[in-house]
């Protein structure tokens, strides 16, 4: 008589991005399995569960992630607040021998506004730019950063770019930038 033993276990972890998501519960279970060789089978299976907290995604689009289609903006501001988020909004984008773009939205409470130039432009590619963004609320002002010089990912579509600069007040501000140009 040959035994078989099969156990499994199953855990989904999930990580919400927000305080206050939703929890709920996921079911372990261990199953035992035994079969005979002979003429006349015999299956017995057992079943036990446990439960654990597991953490729902938030409803909302996860901070720093969208759909990125024609007109949209994605931020992750780290300093010197955290701002993160996806907004669909005009993006200006005029490409010639210079590269120009200009956008804002409103994402979690800050109105961030930013334009990226490019000298000397001449197709899809990296290329050094200069960025001006600011970062604004009602509760915690303006941050902002003039013409801070970064390199930019430009592409058929939009283009993306990493920054840090100094504010006139002496804090740094720097995140990232994705956009998509509107159609």
């Amino acid at each position: 008589m040959a035994a078989v033993i099969l156990a499994g276990v199953a855990v989904l972890p999930l990580a919400a991005c927000q305080a206050g998501a939703h929890t709920v519960r996921t079911t372990a279970a261990a199953a035992t399995t035994q079969a005979s060789t002979s003429s006349s089978s015999q299956v017995t299976t057992t079943a036990t569960s446990a439960t654990a907290p597991v953490t729902a995604p938030p409803a909302t689009v996860p901070a720093g992630h969208g759909t990125g289609g024609p007109g949209s903006l994605t931020v992750s501001i780290t300093s010197p607040v955290a701002v993160a988020g996806h907004v669909d909004t005009t993006v200006t984008c005029e490409a010639g021998r210079r590269y120009a773009e200009t956008a804002n939205g409103v994402i979690r409470g800050y109105t961030v506004a930013e334009t990226v130039r490019v000298a000397a432009y001449h197709g899809p590619g990296s290329y050094p730019a200069l960025v001006t963004v600011s970062v604004s609320s009602s509760a915690e002002g303006t941050y902002a950063v003039d013409a801070i010089a970064t390199t930019a990912a430009i592409t058929s579509t939009g283009g993306s770019l990493s920054f840090s600069g100094q504010t006139s007040a002496g804090r740094t501000l720097a995140g990232s930038i994705s956009w998509a140009c509107s159609a």
